[in-house]
């Protein structure tokens, strides 16, 4: 595990390989096994394969270009009604879960932030649910660029061990 996260980095450029059903699927389990408040498990991932969907997908966001040359794009979206305070927090430990695995499987990732940002004058949400077409009461907290690298990438080092407290600040 120590070795995913360390190796884990945002992946924007990737070849045209294709990614298989058995490492999607590894990918998705990682994210549904992830802690949840109550154990709602409020959310619901969309695999993304199609390239006229990923095409329209590279246009909702300023930085979510690389969607229509990633192979799989998953989106992840939580059920605010089934968990309205804690859905956010349950989806992005799902994201995180779903990144480990794919840098697990040698596939680079992502994460693109999707919720409540407003982007050339209409809500990101709002575009992502008309590609997609997701439920009104579903909100889409963010996507997921997947593939295999076209080069390596840079992973970040360990932040500083300043920002570390021990029993209080």
């Amino acid at each position: 595990m120590l070795k995913a996260i360390a190796e884990r980095y945002s992946c924007r450029s990737y070849t045209d390989a294709p990614v298989s059903e058995e490492a999607v699927t590894e990918i998705v389990r990682a994210g549904m096994r992830a802690p949840s408040g109550m154990n709602v498990r409020p959310w619901h991932i969309i695999v993304v394969r199609d390239p006229d969907l990923r095409g329209q997908l590279a246009q909702v966001h300023q930085y979510s270009g690389f969607c229509a040359q990633s192979p799989v794009v998953f989106a992840v979206c939580g059920d605010a009604q089934a968990s309205s305070h804690w859905w956010q927090e349950d989806c992005a430990a799902a994201i995180q879960n779903m990144l480990l695995q794919a840098t697990d499987l040698g596939l680079g990732t992502c994460w693109i932030g999707i919720r409540g940002g407003e982007e050339r004058g209409y809500e990101r949400e709002d575009a992502v649910r008309k590609v997609l077409e997701v439920p009104d009461h579903i909100r889409i907290l963010a996507l997921i660029s997947c593939g295999y690298p076209a080069s390596p990438g840079t992973p970040k080092p360990a932040g500083p061990m300043e920002q570390v407290h021990y029993d209080g600040w």
